[in-house]
């Protein structure tokens, strides 16, 4: 704790600041990195998926066929390889120059976790 204090006042600020901005990206993923068949309701995360989402990513979250680019929900080893972090930022932030519409303004996080709980049912057990 010396060391620390000995630090400059305006070296000693901008380092707390930096801890605290780190804290605040970083901290919410891991606050959601639970699993999403916990965090919301597949049954009814289908009602909402088949209204906004199914669209794009076909009723089955199969991505449309066999040379769409969109993530295929129903590929056991695709999802394997998505934390439940990263698909719920997906979800509420978008995909930058994907196509894929920023969700977290339009439905709430409890509907988004009930989207995320059923993407998770479409590839298997």
């Amino acid at each position: 704790m010396g060391k620390w204090l000995r630090l400059p006042a305006v070296l000693r600020r901008a380092l707390l600041l930096r801890v605290v901005l780190a804290l605040a990206l970083f901290l919410p993923p891991l606050i959601r990195s639970g699993h999403a068949e916990a965090r919301g309701d597949a049954k009814a995360g289908k009602v909402v998926y088949d209204k906004n989402c199914a669209a794009c990513h076909g009723p089955k979250g199969s991505g449309l066929g066999a040379r769409s680019i969109l993530p295929n929900f129903a590929d056991a080893k695709y999802m394997a390889t998505r934390t439940d972090a990263e698909l719920f930022d997906k979800l509420s932030n978008g995909g930058k120059g994907t196509g894929m519409p920023a969700w977290g303004k339009v439905l709430t996080d409890h509907e988004r976790w009930n989207v995320l709980a059923y993407i998770r049912t479409l590839s298997g057990p």
